[in-house]
């Protein structure tokens, strides 16, 4: 049986058991006023819930495609098939709705195995710890809603801080990231976290720049714990327009809970909300 949790999207049993719904508030929302749009790390938050409920089996990955926006007051309704159902895991495929519109689609798995074999290939960047880094805020590059939601505290790299910012380039981005409310890391959390890789952007160009986000992927590698935990954003390449980033998710302790990526059409000269909207 999953652990009860607080919603992010607040996910209503709908008909059967593979059929939820949900109302899109204002506070997870981003992008200015009048075309504010609902933050694509909350819709993949949303499915990984949706199939952990429908498989009562912890997420093993998720990935979502970005179709349409849903705005403010729309109702949502997210369905989840079983594509394959095997003794250990459960393989999901997970459409959302915007009224009768289609906005997202995906797939992922659930499950565990019982395995002595760990391995981690990636080492956590030696930053300071979360106190002494200093706390930024993301409402101009990201969205002020977003930085109600999440304290981030920048570990290494750039934070722009004014229109006419510049910088070196060629810099990846670790920030220190926590819920502001207090509460502990989930895996919906971590969804929510590493979507707001574009902010890896401006560093890693030298300039002002963000994204809108066409899908994003994220893989669990072990159970969250704590409440802090390390993004580790790195653009892996720009072309045609679009940039792919990924992101690694560390615990304090160094352990790393996910890995992460997504591509993203590019927008530069100017900072905006890490959007997720079909081109």
């Amino acid at each position: 049986m999953m652990p009860r949790r607080a919603p992010l999207l607040a996910l209503r049993a709908g008909e059967g058991d593979a059929r939820f719904a949900a109302g899109v508030p204002e506070p997870l929302c981003v992008g200015p006023p009048g075309r504010q749009f609902l933050f694509g790390g909350i819709a993949l938050a949303a499915a990984i819930e949706a199939m952990e409920r429908r498989t009562a089996l912890p997420a093993i990955f998720a990935s979502l495609q970005f179709i349409a926006q849903a705005r403010p007051g729309d109702r949502l309704r997210f369905d989840v098939a079983l594509a394959a159902d095997g003794r250990s895991v459960r393989q999901c495929g997970v459409t959302g709705w915007c009224g009768e519109a289609l906005f997202v689609q995906g797939h992922g798995a659930c499950g565990r195995r019982d395995a002595a074999v760990l391995y981690q290939g990636v080492v956590r960047p030696a930053v300071a710890p979360p106190a002494a880094c200093p706390e930024r805020s993301v409402a101009r590059l990201l969205s002020s809603n977003l930085n109600a939601l999440l304290e981030f505290r920048l570990a290494e790299g750039e934070f722009p801080d004014r229109a006419g910012w510049t910088g070196p380039g060629d810099a990846d981005l670790s920030c220190w990231v926590r819920p502001r409310d207090g509460a502990p890391l989930d895996r919906r959390r971590l969804a929510v976290i590493a979507d707001c890789a574009a902010l890896a952007l401006p560093g890693a160009l030298g300039r002002p720049a963000s994204g809108s986000s066409l899908d994003n992927m994220i893989r669990f590698t072990a159970a969250p714990v704590g409440t802090w935990v390390l993004a580790r954003m790195r653009v892996e390449g720009i072309g045609d327009g679009v940039a792919h980033v990924a992101t690694h998710l560390f615990a304090e302790d160094g352990a790393l809970l996910a890995v992460a990526g997504q591509s993203m059409l590019l927008r530069t000269g100017g900072a905006g909300a890490g959007a997720s909207t079909p081109g």
